[in-house]
């Protein structure tokens, strides 16, 4: 696939995750929203059953006390006696002003004065209008005298916070709630042991006894349930919405790491077939080639003419036969039907077999080759072929990739009861990103101005798999144009 459809996709996918995202945020915020609303009617509606209860309550002892009535109209007094209460309103003209008072069991209360003009016109409409009704005064016389009691002396101030859980329950709220009155916005008449230990929290208020006369204590009910904000919170559906968003979000970010992932693999495997193509292509040339002067009758043919030309045809069938053995064994390696041959090897003898050639490799190009074989304890337990393998397929690298005269270290040394073989060169180095690719199959470095390295990019990955079927552990460190350092630890005998 282009790249440009890759990322194409790529931002589709991410659009419709967020706008997914989105519609999901504005749905429970809709529904919270709601769901905060009828909370609110209900809470509403059970204190409006509390207030009324406490109203209830009152008129029932009023009517067990027998109250009963009379009244009379005098100009500029009124007079209204309830049984053994005497409610007076008079009204001082000359002074502009009025006084409500009430004589009850011989003791004569002012409940309160002021201007005419003032707020007591108000309490005049509602006295004059008692006067003109059915004539039930002593329900009005009540009103005047209860008008300035204390909370306490109108409700059972222990059984309120039980009244106020029994209407919220019978309306379906089972949360643990704080309440208090404040009487007159000023101070608390009552409070639960808990109410002011979250002053900020969004409070529910009811007048008691709204029907009282104006100028009656105003006692206002708050309420507040300090677990209402887990209340709100859908958790039944917010949970499954989440792990299902998270999932998605994970299985569309995984199936971008694999397009990208494959799309790189793809052009790295594309450079793979392009260099086996060229590997094969010139020793198959050069034996074509040969087998021609061979048959060509124009060329002398002597003795050591053919001993030349067989010797080439030799070189290059062996060239070819190695190339598509490691290709083979590559891909065999990769199914996992590689069989291991373990036995106890000594790790220092391999290198030391090995030494001889790749020494005379590095002298022909005016280098140097130096050993370090510092580790007490050598003997593993692995398959001598794939370690010899491993070590000279590290050692090749390590000559192919330096531009001038190669200086190749190989030491050992014992680290966590394993040895671990070190390869440091002088080479052209890998640079940090490579580093991260360096292992996997077909990947070959960038090689700049170096064009005589050959090969299909599976040796380190070949070395990566051998030392992990062993329990070991392959490292790089390298810096661009310095050269390079592979460790690899293998654990030893038991």
């Amino acid at each position: 696939m282009n790249q440009k459809y890759i990322w194409l996709v790529t931002i589709v996918l991410c659009i419709s995750l967020f706008g997914l995202i989105l519609v999901q945020i504005k749905y429970y915020q809709s529904a919270s929203k709601l769901k905060e609303e009828q909370f609110s009617l209900t809470v509403s509606k059970a204190l409006d059953q509390v207030v009324s209860k406490l109203e209830h309550d009152e008129e029932m002892q009023m009517i067990l006390k027998g109250n009963g009535s009379n009244h009379s109209n005098i100009a500029g007094h009124s007079e209204l006696a309830s049984g053994s209460s005497t409610i007076s309103f008079t009204m001082d003209q000359k002074h502009d002003k009025a006084i409500l008072s009430i004589s009850h069991e011989n003791k004569n209360i002012n409940i309160d004065e002021g201007s005419l003009n003032g707020g007591l016109t108000k309490f005049q409409e509602q006295f004059n209008k008692a006067l003109a009704s059915s004539g039930n005064y002593g329900e009005f016389a009540n009103k005047l005298k209860n008008a300035n009691l204390k909370l306490s002396e109108r409700v059972d101030l222990k059984s309120l916070p039980t009244l106020i859980e029994q209407k919220l329950r019978d309306n379906g709220i089972k949360l643990n709630f704080e309440y208090a009155v404040k009487v007159n916005g000023i101070k608390f008449e009552t409070a639960s042991k808990n109410y002011f230990r979250n002053p900020s929290v969004e409070k529910y208020t009811k007048p008691l006894f709204p029907n009282d006369l104006y100028f009656a204590r105003k006692n206002i009910l708050h309420v507040y349930f300090p677990g209402q904000q887990k209340h709100m919170i859908q958790y039944t559906m917010l949970f499954p919405s989440f792990i299902l968003t998270l999932i998605l979000i994970l299985c569309s970010a995984f199936t971008i790491f694999i397009i990208f992932r494959q799309k790189k693999l793809s052009k790295i495997k594309n450079d793979f077939i392009n260099n086996m193509t060229h590997e094969f292509k010139t020793p198959i040339s050069t034996i074509s080639l040969a087998s021609q002067m061979l048959k060509d009758n124009s060329v002398e043919t002597t003795q050591s003419f053919i001993d030349h030309i067989a010797k080439i045809i030799n070189d290059e069938s062996k060239r070819l036969t190695y190339q598509v053995e490691k290709v083979l064994q590559m891909a065999v390696f990769n199914e996992a039907r590689m069989k291991l041959k373990l036995k106890p090897i000594s790790v220092h003898k391999i290198i030391q077999n090995l030494l001889p050639n790749f020494t005379i490799r590095v002298e022909d190009r005016n280098g140097n080759m130096y050993q370090n074989l510092d580790a007490s304890q050598d003997v593993i337990m692995a398959d001598e072929v794939h370690v010899s393998n491993i070590i000279s397929n590290l050692l090749d690298n390590a000559i192919k990739y330096c531009k001038d005269s190669p200086e190749i270290s190989i030491s050992t040394r014992n680290k966590d009861k394993g040895i671990v073989i070190s390869i440091t060169d002088n080479g052209i180095g890998i640079s940090k990103e490579d580093q991260k690719m360096v292992f996997e199959r077909f990947f070959r470095v960038h090689t700049g101005n170096v064009h005589n390295v050959k090969g299909f990019g599976l040796g380190l990955s070949y070395v990566k798999k051998v030392v992990d079927a062993h329990n070991g552990e392959v490292n790089v460190d390298s810096v661009l144009e310095k050269g390079s350092k592979f460790e690899v630890y293998l654990p030893l005998k038991k």
